[in-house]
């Protein structure tokens, strides 16, 4: 079996090395490198599917620089999800892209080409973080993904988006530079308090993690905390993540949000494996509660006064991250559970909110929300799915947010801490009065702007339908699929620190 997991392992991290030298050498037409985009991500896709049935969470593959167990293979299948969404979305946005008056392609259409490496290049790295076996690697992958990424969000090289990249650089290098430290300080105490073998291997530290001294331990923490709490967006340290988030294509901002964020939410859940006999739960806890309901309150009132539609899905992010690390720090394993869940949740709905807003944004040819009327009318395909994803990502049923959010917001009063559950339900009540706020302005109404027309095709939207009905039927159907619900309590358990190695 350890044979069979290596091959597709290395089909999986192999074939978007493959497919990125072939579109940045510009050796194949423009719709052969559409077809072998998509080749590449369901090929990727098919590995990992086998990969799911064969391996067994009960026991995690280990090789020299490789470590695969539950938790990573749970982010693994979100990555994969969103590689696939993106490898079949991405020709019918570019096309639009070359061809529509907002789109940046029309003048620069040889330039997809270079999109297409650096994109598999960023989900090859995203697929590394989750798969490497030592914190140190962790770091120089999550800050491989910062300078990949930045190029992505310079993509069109206006003045806004070089703006947004700047600041995008520079708060996220520094956060990435006080998890260096937070890093460098877990590898003095493996010096002094375990010892030198195995330097920061992830499974040896968490073996011997009980010998860690409690006072070091939570300094390396917080520089951990707010260096990786960074990279997730939480706030204060927030302000790269909606310039970012509205300045990339909307293919990248559905990546960014839906996976890059949510794998330094892995990394931090790592290292919080490690330190958490050391430092106690109440200490850990009380970061991720304080720090998560801060970021969903910072959130609010700029999606109220909000006008630049991909500004107010960046906020909608920061709520959804803030919940998940409010969700991770009640420590139960339901919450945990369910904070795991709506990282899967909240990608797939985000991603198709993202690029539905870009299509918006490529019909008007505006991403002002206020001079948007009138969609049920003009375009009504695309108003259907952007109420859709809207309303998922709100958290109503049927889809999965609804369930993820659910079970987070009942962990806080099975964990006694009901104000803080009545708090986080106040300001989730203010998120979704602002954006519906916002989408009945752009649906009804008396247009005052024609539109391009429908541009959403046939493979957008069974894509789209279909990343929204995965997150209903996992999320409603989890108990009743088994690979699913096994593997996502094997999760929970070891972020909680008691899964066996």
């Amino acid at each position: 079996m350890n044979i069979d997991i290596t091959t597709l392992l290395y089909c999986i991290l192999g074939l978007p090395v493959l497919f990125s030298i072939i579109a940045a050498l510009n050796i194949a037409g423009k719709n052969l490198l559409h077809w072998l985009n998509r080749i590449a991500a369901t090929a990727v896709g098919a590995a990992v599917i086998q990969l799911v049935c064969i391996f067994d969470p009960d026991v995690p593959y280990s090789s020299e620089y490789l470590y695969l167990d539950a938790l990573s293979m749970w982010m693994v299948i979100i990555i994969s999800t969103l590689y696939f969404a993106f490898a079949w979305t991405s020709k019918a946005y570019l096309d639009r892209d070359t061809n529509a008056r907002y789109g940046y392609l029309r003048r620069f259409g040889y330039l997809e080409g270079r999109f297409y490496a650096l994109s598999h290049m960023f989900v090859l790295i995203m697929l590394m973080v989750v798969l490497v076996n030592n914190l140190g690697l962790m770091w120089v992958t999550i800050e491989a993904t910062t300078l990949v990424s930045a190029l992505l969000v310079a993509f069109k090289f206006t003045r806004t988006s070089l703006e947004a990249t700047w600041k995008y650089v520079m708060v996220c290098t520094v956060g990435i530079c006080l998890a260096l430290l937070g890093t460098v300080i877990v590898y003095h105490l493996q010096l002094t308090d375990i010892g030198p073998e195995k330097p920061l291997d992830w499974v040896y530290l968490v073996q011997n993690r009980e010998l860690i001294s409690p006072v070091m331990a939570k300094f390396a923490f917080c520089f951990l905390f707010v260096g990786y709490g960074t990279k997730i967006g939480l706030a204060p340290m927030h302000a790269w993540l909606p310039d970012a988030h509205s300045e990339a294509p909307a293919l990248t901002s559905g990546l960014l949000s839906g996976s890059l964020c949510i794998c330094a939410i892995y990394v931090l859940m790592r290292n919080i494996v490690i330190l958490l006999p050391a430092i106690g739960i109440d200490f850990i806890s009380g970061l991720c509660l304080g720090f998560g309901l801060l970021t969903i309150a910072a959130a609010v009132p700029f999606v109220l006064v909000q006008r630049d539609v991909k500004r107010m899905l960046a906020y909608s992010s920061m709520e959804n991250f803030g919940l998940m690390v409010a969700g991770l720090g009640i420590f139960i394993p339901m919450a945990v559970e369910a904070t795991l869940l709506h990282m899967f949740n909240h990608a797939l709905v985000k991603y198709s909110l993202f690029y539905v807003a870009g299509t918006i944004m490529e019909e008007y040819s505006t991403k002002n929300m206020m001079r948007i009327h009138g969609m049920m009318v003009q375009v009504p395909k695309t108003a259907l799915f952007w109420l859709l994803g809207i309303v998922g990502i709100l958290g109503m049923p049927p889809i999965g947010i609804f369930f993820s959010k659910f079970y987070i917001i009942y962990g806080f009063f099975q964990a006694e801490h009901p104000w803080m559950g009545v708090l986080a339900l106040v300001l989730l009540a203010g998120m979704l009065m602002g954006i519906l706020y916002h989408i009945m302005r752009m649906l009804g109404g008396k247009p005052t702007r024609k539109a391009a027309s429908e541009l959403i095709g046939k493979v957008d939207a069974a894509v789209i339908f279909g990343l929204l009905l995965f997150s209903a039927v996992v999320s409603a159907q989890i108990s009743e699929l088994p690979v699913f619900n096994h593997l996502l309590c094997n999760a929970a358990k070891i972020v909680l620190g008691g899964a066996a190695l």
